[in-house]
């Protein structure tokens, strides 16, 4: 089969277009990039913030990976109101005196501590005072030591009958 004269021009030019085309379409190293050109404002007018520099080509990915499991719940928050600690005395002796008040020793934390409503005991710790930097003697009576916990306000009972 013999093509015509003018149809062999148009495939060759057809082709010679094609190749400069795909010539045309590689893209730059980017080495040979061409760097930015700046200008700096005249001194008269106020200098403008400058905006941060952007990667020209941002990577944006179309199809991200997903999938039918929920997420996790969040964390339960807890609400519930700070407990104090669990009350670090023990009574370790108790004793009254003909027709007097009643006398409590505490030990704990390390130290022990006198408790009375109206004694001469030296050291001693009558309602109102502090036991240690976190316990105040509020009330102390024949049968109970109310102290409370400070830094939550916390009150505690402590029960002498038992002992």
């Amino acid at each position: 089969m013999k093509l015509p004269l003018y149809l062999r021009i148009l495939l060759v030019l057809t082709l010679i277009g094609c190749g400069w085309l795909f010539w045309q379409d590689q893209p730059e190293p980017l080495d040979s990039a061409p760097a930015p050109v700046t200008t700096k404002a005249a001194p008269s007018e106020p200098a403008a913030p400058t905006p941060t520099a952007e990667p020209a080509e941002t990577i944006v990915d179309l199809f991200p990976i997903q999938t039918w499991t929920p997420p996790p719940p969040p964390p339960p928050v807890d609400n519930a109101p700070r407990r104090p600690p669990a009350l670090p005395f023990k009574v370790s002796a108790q004793w009254r005196y003909e027709n007097q008040a009643k006398i409590v020793v505490l030990s704990g934390n390390g130290a022990q501590y006198t408790l009375c409503n109206r004694c001469s005991v030296p050291g001693r710790i009558v309602p109102g005072k502090m036991l240690d930097a976190h316990y105040r003697l509020d009330k102390l009576t024949d049968t109970a030591v109310v102290l409370t916990y400070m830094p939550l306000k916390h009150v505690s009972t402590l029960r002498l009958d038992k002992h």
